[in-house]
Order: structure tokens, then C-alpha cells, then sequence
């Protein structure tokens, strides 16, 4: 691949090692992961609950959402290394080490934090913890594993042996392109979807907790009405326990938003990465149907958006899909 800016042409970087492309993860941290994360270098090994131990190249503590805090595993790799023989074991050892380890490494973790002058006391205050450490011992108590993997390349042979592990993880692609001694980096920030959608609507985050998903008469009547799930769904990693409502915008000739159902469960579809979304009931239908605002044509759902469901039930018969994210 390359890209041009002007008169200038910059190629594909390809790493010399893996300790390469960290530092590189490390630098563009904010811009990847978003402004209200903090990117903790920590290499500590981690006992294994069978043996053999790891070492995972950092940790992420996200406070982005404003009802809950995150913690995630970040490991950066590349693609050379192979998926099965390094990468999907690398992860499952994350899954065999995450609970004991990390009640024992969580004063190390907070330390780190204090070291970059971060005040993560008045942080935690915020989330109405009595301190970091409260904070951290609620989180790692209560959350399942969560991992986000930097790589330089998402193939379907990883995305496929990633989901057979049945865990949190967040594979994002990281490029970086040369000329001379000026970069470019490509990739898709973790955060700043859903940082608009809450932006637009004037709402905090937290309360995002609905997913809109496009749908085409065959399989809106076939699996939306008549089973009661739909899949496949690109969900990201931060909203997974989020999503309460899930909202069908029927494609042409409707174009507008008809039916809604809460959500029992998401789960990973197959091999594909994706989701699968659960009903607790049937589909219901809409008080009244949320047109696709004709003035904005490209602002149809394509695949999938987040909202929330207040906002649909708020609306009235001047709303359009413009109003809702």
C-alpha cells in the first residue's frame, strides 16, 4: 500500500521488530485509544494457572465512558509471528493469568499512573470510588479479560482463530507509511465513534445503549421478526456490556427506523468476529417509524450505530435518523 500527500509518495513501513512497532503504539497511544486513556508500560510476568507464565507488553486504563472505567490488556504484534503459533497462545495465557495477577499487580499499575502525574485518586472520586485502589479491586473483580491487540495486519486467519478463544478482544489495525523521514500512521481510533455519537446528542456516554442496524426485507423478516436475533454485528469492544435496545432501520423503500427489542444477550458469531444478538421477546414496533432525513441521504445506518433509546422514545413526528446520532 501507499499514500500520497501532495507531490510526496509514502510506502508501507514494514517493522524490523515487534519492540519497533510497540514504541510506535506508545507514541500515537492518545490518538489510538483516545484522549481519556492512559497507556501503562508495565513488564511484569504473570504466573500462569497451569504452569508457564506471560508477559503482557502494557496495560490501558480507559475512563472515556462516564458510568464505568475500563482496564484492558494491550498486546502489540505483528502478523510474521504467526497467528497460530504465537498470537492466539499469547492471548489464551492472558485468560489462564488475568485474576490472581492482577489483584497483586494492581498497586504497581496504580503507581505507574502517579508516576506520569496523573491524580488517579481524583479519577476514581469521580466514579464515586473512595480511592484507585478501591477502583481497580471492583474492576478486576467484576469485568471479564479485556484485550486490545495493536498489529499490522488483521487477517481472516486471525480473526477467525481469535474468536474460537470466546474473549473480549479488540484487534485493530496499525500502519505506518514513510518518506524520508516523514510518517504517516493509518488506524482506526478505539473511542472516537462513540465519543461523537455523545457529542451530537448532548449526552453522556455511559448512556449510550443502543444498537441501530440495517436491514434488508429478507432477513428483517426472517431472523429480526421471526427468530428474534441478528447477526452478524460489528460491536465495539467497550460497548459489549453496554447495549440494552437494539433498533432495525429498514433499508428502501422505507428507509426509516420500524421495530425495536431489549437485548437478553451478544454473543461471537462463529468465526467471523462479529456478533450475534440475542431478544429477550419479540420484536416490537415503533410508536412511530423514525424516517432517514431525505435532505441527508448518506446518514443511513451502514452497518451499524450506537444511540440511545431515550432519544428514540422522545421523538415525534419532526425527528429523523439526524437526531439520533
Amino acid at each position: 500500500m501507499r499514500l500520497f500527500s501532495g507531490n510526496k509518495e509514502y510506502k508501507q513501513y514494514v517493522y524490523n521488530s515487534e519492540e519497533e512497532f510497540e514504541q510506535d503504539v506508545i507514541l500515537n497511544s492518545k490518538k489510538l485509544f483516545g484522549e481519556k486513556t492512559i497507556y501503562i508500560d508495565v513488564k511484569k510476568k504473570l504466573k500462569g494457572k497451569f504452569g508457564e507464565g506471560t508477559i503482557p507488553d502494557g496495560y490501558l486504563f480507559d475512563y472515556t465512558f462516564t458510568d464505568k472505567p475500563k482496564l484492558y490488556f494491550v498486546e502489540s504484534e505483528r502478523i510474521i509471528h504467526g497467528v497460530r503459533e504465537h498470537i492466539v497462545p499469547q492471548l489464551l495465557k492472558f485468560k489462564l493469568s488475568y485474576k490472581n495477577n492482577m489483584m497483586l499487580l494492581k498497586n504497581i499499575l496504580i503507581e505507574k499512573i502517579e508516576e506520569q502525574g496523573i491524580k488517579i485518586d481524583e479519577i476514581a472520586k469521580s466514579y464515586n470510588y473512595r480511592n484507585s485502589d478501591d477502583m481497580f479491586s471492583d474492576i478486576i473483580s467484576k469485568d471479564d479479560l479485556n484485550i486490545i491487540v495493536p498489529i499490522d495486519e488483521v487477517t481472516e486467519e486471525l480473526i477467525e482463530c481469535v474468536s474460537y478463544l470466546n474473549l473480549k478482544i479488540e484487534l485493530r489495525e496499525f500502519k505506518k507509511f514513510v518518506c524520508g523521514d516523514s510518517s504517516l500512521f493509518l488506524f482506526e481510533p478505539l473511542n472516537e465513534e462513540i465519543e461523537e455519537v455523545a457529542k451530537t446528542l448532548n449526552i453522556k456516554n455511559g448512556e449510550l445503549d443502543t444498537i441501530i442496524v440495517a436491514a434488508q426485507d429478507e432477513g428483517f423478516e426472517k431472523e429480526f421478526i421471526g427468530n428474534s436475533c441478528w447477526f452478524p454485528v460489528s460491536i465495539g469492544i467497550g460497548m459489549l456490556d453496554k447495549l440494552k435496545y437494539i433498533v432495525s432501520y429498514r433499508k428502501a423503500p422505507i428507509k426509516a427506523l420500524t421495530h425495536y427489542a431489549e437485548i437478553s444477550n451478544i454473543e461471537l458469531y462463529k468465526d467471523t468476529g462479529k456478533y450475534i444478538i440475542y431478544f429477550k421477546d419479540k420484536p416490537k414496533k415503533l410508536a412511530r417509524q423514525i424516517p432517514l432525513n431525505d435532505a441527508n441521504p448518506n446518514h443511513a445506518p451502514q452497518p451499524r450505530v450506537y444511540t440511545s433509546f431515550e432519544k428514540i422514545v422522545e421523538a415525534n413526528e419532526k425527528t429523523t435518523l439526524d437526531d439520533l446520532y
